[in-house]
């Protein structure tokens, strides 16, 4: 950060001479009194932001080298001609190189280009010690570190890989689980975790997913993690019946005192249970059905009873009050019959979508 920050600096005083030069140039010719040096730091602000975004500058710096920034162009704005006064022909210039010579010096004296970061070297230090209460951000800092230090260790890579999907930063694990990959190709736990890794990602890469796992498999045939995460694959493109049946099958193959049976177990019944659209759209159907039946077979009084109740519960009011209308009409002779259905949709409509929401709430 030094370095990028002093790249910033470079440019600032650049930006400075050329804008220095500029204005001398025209003095001299006797051109116009617009200065040079307001546009050339409104450009240096652009330049200024763009290392930030690129990750060469921090936030400190980032800021620090603005307000200097800000300040020469208010500087410049406020000299409407740029020079403050006449000034010697070789002013100009002289200032522009004793500005970087002096600072080049300075730098040379008493800085020092190639030193690590210290700050952060330590705090590394004090994360490996106590590695217990490290969060996954801390844990993956430190296990890069690591396989810095061990670069054919699949098990520091493979560690790499968990650390950086729980501090959410996907492509990072699957580079590192490829890595691990690479380095024991015989063991499928390697290809499983690269799996996992890329079933991770914001849009999940299934395919390739499903390749590795197979040949987890392969390697290890009927491991349960391995199975588990192919049921993930399917779940992850949309395939809800696909993934059950894997992890249905898997349930019934792991042992009864095998922990992961009671997790999968617990699993299958969030997605077992039908989610609050299926529910709506099964009522629909069930109630379309009944409406079309009455409409082929009119004479049914129970069946307009539930039709005027289920569009009551639905909150279907314009309907509710359509077909009473219509069962009012046929049984019109009935009195017992128009009661019945007075009844039916007044419950429709005092429980309003209290079965959807029983439903829902089963879930």
């Amino acid at each position: 950060m030094v370095i990028a920050f002093g790249l910033a600096a470079a440019l600032l005083s650049a930006g400075a001479a050329v804008g220095l030069l500029f204005a001398a140039q025209r003095a001299r010719a006797g051109g116009p009194a617009a200065d040079p040096t307001v546009d050339t730091h409104r450009r240096l602000l652009g330049e200024i932001d763009a290392l930030a975004r690129r990750g060469l500058l921090a936030d400190t710096e980032r800021e620090a080298a603005r307000a200097e920034a800000g300040r020469r162009l208010l500087r410049a704005a406020e000299t409407p001609d740029g020079t403050g006064g006449r000034a010697p022909p070789w002013a100009a210039p002289a200032l522009c190189v004793a500005g970087p010579v002096l600072a080049a010096g300075i730098y040379l004296a008493v800085g020092a280009p190639g030193a690590p970061d210290q700050g952060y070297a330590r705090r590394l230090s004090e994360w490996r010690a106590s590695p217990e209460s490290l969060g996954p951000d801390q844990a993956a800092a430190v296990l890069g570190r690591i396989v810095r230090e061990r670069p054919n260790d699949p098990e520091a890579f493979g560690q790499l890989a968990r650390a950086r999907a729980a501090a959410g930063d996907g492509f990072g694990a699957v580079r590192a689980a490829e890595a691990a990959a690479r380095l024991e190709p015989g063991r499928a736990e390697r290809w499983t975790t690269l799996g996992e890794a890329l079933l991770g990602l914001e849009t999940p890469a299934v395919d390739e997913a499903r390749t590795v796992l197979r040949r987890a498999l392969q390697l290890s045939p009927g491991d349960p993690d391995a199975r588990y995460w192919l049921g993930r694959a399917a779940f992850a493109e949309g395939d809800r019946v696909g993934g059950q049946a894997v992890w249905r099958t898997l349930e019934a193959d792991l042992a009864p005192d095998d922990p992961r049976r009671a997790a999968l177990h617990s699993e299958l019944a969030a997605v077992d249970a039908p989610t609050a659209s299926e529910v709506d759209a099964a009522i629909s159907n069930m109630v379309a059905g009944l409406a079309a039946r009455l409409r082929a077979e009119p004479l049914d009084p129970q069946g307009w009873a539930r039709l005027v109740r289920a569009y009551g519960v639905l909150g279907r009011d314009a309907e509710q009050a359509a077909a009473l209308a219509e069962a009012r009409r046929l049984f019109s002779g009935r009195p017992e019959v128009i009661a019945e259905l007075e009844t039916a949709a007044a419950e429709g409509r005092s429980r309003g979508r209290s079965t959807t929401g029983a439903l829902r709430g089963g879930r």
